[in-house]
């Protein structure tokens, strides 16, 4: 396979996923936004639907257009190319095999966006995180996880948040790997996709402590965030970004019982 550059990895997603309502029912479901968690030699599939609640929020609250579906990718399959942002979730010790870790590494690089969750029920995971930081360094020698700064525009690139927020509140800063002045890697162990997961008939999964609904609140904002970030092609933390920012995104959710139809940005 030709190894991909970051702008022509998210060239067509972005493209696709910003058409308006209308052209993207025209085109076809395959044309939108497709999100996808990591299937992988371990817990990977403890909260099961997660990501299609992403998709949901993404869809409800933004104008990306997002194929409404849950999505299960692993990291040999050709599909992974054709994805900007992938979700890996787990609270066990786990290890790539070569090839996935050759995949993930060269998806990455292309400018796949990997979000990874401790699931940790009580506490993160240890085994966990020792196996993460363990393959990152495998796959990226000599760089580090690092906090993300709180000014960072992750935390307003769509949503103004103080901290990230999840199921839990164990760290108040998320960490990342960095890759030409991205954020290539992002890991939480605030188990956001436990603030996220619902059952088959729509109640959420797991209660949020210790701030109940308006933190899963705030959590499901950090998620919107994560994808805002992972769809933009070059983000600069400069005055004039911050000014398209301002002019142009709602920066607050809608209150509570607003149709999902009215929360989309103009």
């Amino acid at each position: 396979m030709t190894e991909l550059t970051r702008r022509q990895l998210l060239a067509g997603a972005l493209g696709a996923a910003t058409l308006g309502a209308g052209d993207a029912l025209a085109i076809g479901d395959g044309s939108k936004l497709k999100l996808a968690q990591l299937e992988y030699a371990g817990t990977w599939d403890s909260r099961p639907m997660a990501s299609l609640v992403l998709a949901q929020e993404v869809r409800f609250r933004t104008s990306i257009d997002v194929q409404l579906k849950r999505q299960v990718v692993r990291a040999e399959d050709a599909a992974l190319f054709d994805l900007p942002f992938v979700t890996m979730l787990g609270d066990v010790r786990f290890k790539f095999q070569p090839r996935e870790r050759v995949r993930l590494k060269k998806w990455i690089e292309a400018g796949g966006m990997l979000f990874v969750d401790n699931t940790g029920r009580s506490e993160p995971s240890e085994a966990f995180d020792a196996s993460l930081r363990a393959e990152l360094d495998a796959m990226f020698p000599g760089q580090k996880l690092a906090k993300v700064p709180s000014q960072h525009v992750l935390y307003r690139c769509f949503y103004v948040l103080d901290f990230p927020a999840g199921r839990a509140i164990r760290r108040t800063f998320l960490e990342a790997l960095s890759l030409e002045g991205r954020l290539a890697v992002i890991y939480s162990q605030n188990d956001l996709t436990g603030a996220l997961d619902r059952d088959r008939v729509g109640a959420w999964t797991f209660d949020v402590e210790p701030g109940g609904e308006p933190q899963r609140e705030k959590a499901r904002r950090l998620a919107v965030n994560l994808i805002q970030y992972a769809m933009c092609l070059d983000y600069k933390d400069d005055q004039v970004h911050l000014d398209y920012l301002l002019h142009q995104r709602r920066w607050r959710s809608p209150p509570p019982g607003i149709r999902p139809e009215d929360r989309k940005t103009p």
